[in-house]
């Protein structure tokens, strides 16, 4: 039986169990902003950085910049960006988030020509934010095109003793449960999940309920007086007052209903379809990481397909997305495990959705039994109040390998360098070697 993790956080989130069973390396992330960096890698492997090499030297109607920012969430980041270049929402383009609590750099699609006095104007003025390197190419960014990402993280005051064993056993094992991280749910408040349930089964009143009155130990003691005045009174244009200006979409929530109280739906909405989306994706996140679980509890692979089970095909080792999806079966099991040892396939489980087919074999068991425990069927996805907010579905790798990994002591701390997938989260990988007690006061 594997490792289970003890954190009362893990075990909220469905993180139930360590893929390294070796004990931690201890220590805390994130203490100083500069601890944590993350680089974009581009669809066809270029690095955003703010030295500028390695671009493309391109033509076409968009140009591309590099975003550098300190402590910001992506889409405040460029919601700056967009108001001051005044372009269309619809102009500006970018492929993933990024850590807020982190140093991130990556690329920004703009439609048109960018005038480069006005981004040194914008970079005199905003300190949190700056644009470096714009190069012209003939494609706009989407969400999800990207490799990945690269990460150099400090781990401060961890214990080393162990750290051979666990790079070791890493090597064994090649990869880890590919958990999705704390940050899509929330560490400090990890409630997205549950506010996405309740709008996936219709329940909006709750789902608003919960994002604005649940309230959680480490908030901070404004947003948990905010929540308590509103819970007592019922007063949206008193607790406008008083909440905390950063909590966007809970203001914007607070906003619609002091003038149209009751209108739930309505008050989602006024939520940015982004945010919208995220709150659906981390239900969908929530239960594609109670499936992996249950699949180790049931003794199955995190890494090696079985029958019913399906399984990602990459077309050569030279590419990183698979082409086709096969189903595992008896006549070709022996064939895709070997794929996957060689690099050329992945086990994948279902990010469930409207379109969604379950799996066949124990891991459809697995699926159908989870669905039932939470009261739900794939059809639910498709949210018709707020279809903005629906998902078809799609599947995630089980297993997480991480690529180029290298790691150092310095002095006390320890730092990590190796780049990830697109999806994959870099605090997935530091949980199996930090093995935190508290993973909010451990910085993730």
């Amino acid at each position: 039986m594997v490792r289970p993790a003890l954190a009362e956080l893990d075990n909220l989130l469905e993180m139930r169990y360590y893929g390294l069973d070796s004990d931690g390396i201890g220590g805390r992330i994130r203490r100083e902003i500069d601890d944590f960096i993350v680089q974009e890698i581009s669809i066809d492997g270029i690095k955003a950085t703010s030295l500028c090499t390695n671009l493309p030297k391109g033509s076409g109607e968009y140009t591309w910049v590099v975003v550098e920012k300190r402590g910001l969430d992506s889409v405040s980041a460029v919601q700056r960006i967009q108001r001051y270049l005044n372009v269309r929402k619809k102009d500006i383009g970018f492929a993933g988030l990024k850590d807020t609590s982190a140093v991130t750099f990556q690329f920004v699609s703009i439609k048109g020509v960018i005038n480069e006095e006005l981004i040194e104007e914008f970079n005199k003025s905003n300190t949190r934010i700056k644009i470096h390197c714009p190069f012209r190419r003939p494609f706009a960014l989407r969400p999800g095109l990207l490799f990945g990402n690269e990460f150099t993280v400090r781990v401060r005051e961890a214990d080393g003793s162990n750290l051979k064993r666990l790079t070791e056993e890493l090597k064994e094992v090649s990869y880890i449960p590919n958990y999705v991280g704390y940050q899509r749910f929330g560490s400090i408040r990890p409630i997205t999940h549950i506010v996405g349930k309740n709008i996936v089964m219709g329940n909006f009143k709750e789902a608003v309920e919960e994002l604005l009155l649940r309230i959680f130990p480490y908030e901070s003691d404004i947003a948990k007086k905010a929540r308590e005045y509103l819970a007592s009174t019922g007063d949206y244009i008193g607790t406008l007052e008083i909440f905390p200006k950063s909590m966007k979409s809970e203001r914007s929530v607070i906003a619609h209903l002091a003038k149209r109280p009751n209108d739930y739906v309505g008050a989602l909405r006024s939520i940015s379809s982004y945010i919208r989306k995220l709150y659906v994706g981390a239900y969908q996140a929530y239960l594609f990481n109670k499936v992996l679980s249950r699949r180790i509890e049931e003794d199955l692979s995190w890494m090696l397909p079985s029958p019913g089970d399906y399984v990602g095909i990459f077309p050569s080792t030279y590419h990183h997305e698979y082409t086709s999806v096969l189903v595992a079966n008896e006549a070709n099991i022996d064939k895709l495990r070997k794929l996957v040892l060689d690099g050329r396939a992945l086990l994948l489980l279902p990010i469930f959705g409207y379109n969604t087919q379950l799996s066949q074999g124990k891991q459809g068991e697995i699926e159908r039994i989870i669905l039932k425990e939470e009261g739900i069927d794939v059809t639910r996805f498709y949210v018709k109040s707020i279809p903005e907010a629906s998902s078809a579905g799609t599947y995630r790798p089980a297993g997480l390998k991480p690529l180029d990994l290298r790691i150092h002591e310095d002095g006390d701390d320890i730092i990590f360098s190796f780049a990830l997938r697109k999806g994959m989260y870099a605090t997935t990988l530091l949980r199996e070697f930090i093995k935190p007690k508290d993973p909010v006061l451990q910085g993730f």
